[in-house]
């Protein structure tokens, strides 16, 4: 009989000997560290330029609204608000039935500024304002003649105009049969440099005309 085959022994394999990182591997982890941070480096840095940049197009929003809640803010009657009979007026003309002398018409009355001593009374009288322009010289102001956008300011450089023009709306002509404004678009614009134009407009129709 042959005798009985033994068993296979199993022998442990050679591991190869544990080895460090080599000089190549560490220059290869710097550059790749390095690409990263320059990537993360820029990306930051558009993010806070674009950050800064909607806050200015945002201020400059804010003032295009300001301007024009201030000027639709303002009396909108037959007659400017400077007349004699500016709340027994009955319709938008000069005589017995109309103004004394000073019918509404888009443009201020001599004399009147934004700025004072005689102010603004009206809101067609804010057609055409200009930002600079006289009494606001520097560049964006406040109804009290301070400026908004002193140098080195978000808003430096910046300027604004307001239109006010007749607006024909559904049911409501733009005239009415003297020719004067019905409904009145009051548009402000802001302009800044480099900057898209920031614009905000509104409608006022002349619902109360004597109750300046």
């Amino acid at each position: 009989m042959k005798p009985a085959a033994r068993p296979a022994r199993c022998l442990p394999r050679a591991t190869p000997a544990a080895r460090g990182f080599t000089l190549i591997d560490v220059l290869v982890l710097l550059v790749l560290l390095a690409l990263v941070a320059g990537s993360l480096t820029v990306l930051f840095s558009r993010l806070a330029s674009a950050s800064a940049l909607a806050l200015r197009e945002r201020e400059a929003l804010t003032v295009a609204l300001a301007l024009v809640e201030e000027a639709a803010a303002m009396p909108f009657t037959f007659c400017d608000a400077d007349d004699a009979r500016v709340r027994t007026a009955s319709a938008a003309t000069l005589g017995p039935a109309g103004c004394a002398s000073l019918v509404d018409a888009l443009g201020p009355e001599p004399g009147e500024s934004r700025y004072g001593p005689s102010r603004f009374d009206h809101v067609s009288d804010y057609a055409g304002l200009l930002m600079p322009g006289p009494g606001c010289a520097g560049g964006l102001c406040l109804a009290d003649g301070s400026l908004l956008n002193p140098p080195g300011s978000a808003l430096a450089g910046c300027s604004a105009r307001i239109d006010v023009t007749p607006q024909a709306l559904p049911g409501v002509a733009a005239l009415d049969a003297f020719g004067r404004a019905q409904a009145l678009r009051v548009s402000a614009r802001v302009r800044c440099p480099g900057r898209a134009d920031a614009v905000v407009d509104t409608v006022r129709v002349r619902h109360a005309p004597r109750s300046p």
